[in-house]
């Protein structure tokens, strides 16, 4: 059976053993931070004004907007008529607490992407012969392993999936265990190329069988 601290412990040591492979994961935190947070903001500004402009004096976030100066007292605001050519100036008196939510949100979903995507950086895929292991957030107290164990494994079988949302296509193994029971392990693109981690999982399963029919002999 594996012990995955143990060969994550082997990991860091060099030179490595024989047909072992590291991959590390690729994360940029701070960059995925910053568009998070603007896209973010973005939005939910956009979010905003568009509930202003909408609900008009029915909404609760009228009171988000300030009344131009050089309104008489007895018209209301712009914001508070349907008026699309109203509401366009009204955008120059947005009040200071217009901004208090898109820029509590960015700020909330950029220390979560930065998060995610430092755990990100931090993960590591390691093949060995008996076996494949993977940690997540490796420098951390709280990493998390995942374990495939070829003692386990009875088959394995490539399955490729066309991803409508990018060019890429989704790539697991459908594992059939000894036990009869059946799992996937994805092919994170973290890790770097897909096609050669395959490659080398199906080829190191099939030396694994080899030697284990080998020893019964």
């Amino acid at each position: 059976m594996l012990n995955p601290a143990a060969i994550l412990e082997q990991a860091f040591q060099q030179p490595l053993p024989e047909r072992w492979h590291i991959f590390y994961g690729k994360g940029r935190p701070i960059g995925l931070s910053v568009i998070s947070c603007l896209l973010a903001f973005i939005f939910i500004g956009i979010l905003q004004l568009a509930l202003l402009f909408f609900l008009g004096p029915f909404s609760i976030l009228s009171w988000l907007v300030d009344a131009p100066p050089n309104i008489p007292s007895g018209i209301k605001p712009a914001i508070e008529s349907s008026n699309f050519y109203n509401f366009v100036p009204s955008l120059l008196h947005l009040s200071i607490y217009f901004w208090i939510l898109p820029i509590l949100v960015a700020v909330l979903v950029a220390v979560v992407a930065y998060s995610n995507g430092t755990r990100l950086r931090n993960s590591l895929l390691v093949l060995t012969p008996d076996g494949v292991v993977e940690c997540r957030n490796y420098t951390s107290e709280r990493r998390k392993f995942k374990v495939l164990d070829f003692a386990a494994v009875k088959s394995l079988a490539l399955q490729l999936h066309a991803n409508d949302d990018s060019n890429q296509a989704r790539v697991w193994l459908d594992i059939q265990k000894v036990d009869g029971d059946s799992d996937r392990w994805p092919i994170d693109s973290r890790y770097g190329a897909v096609e050669a981690i395959v490659q080398y999982i199906i080829e190191d399963h099939a030396l694994f069988v080899v030697r284990g029919e080998q020893q019964t002999i």
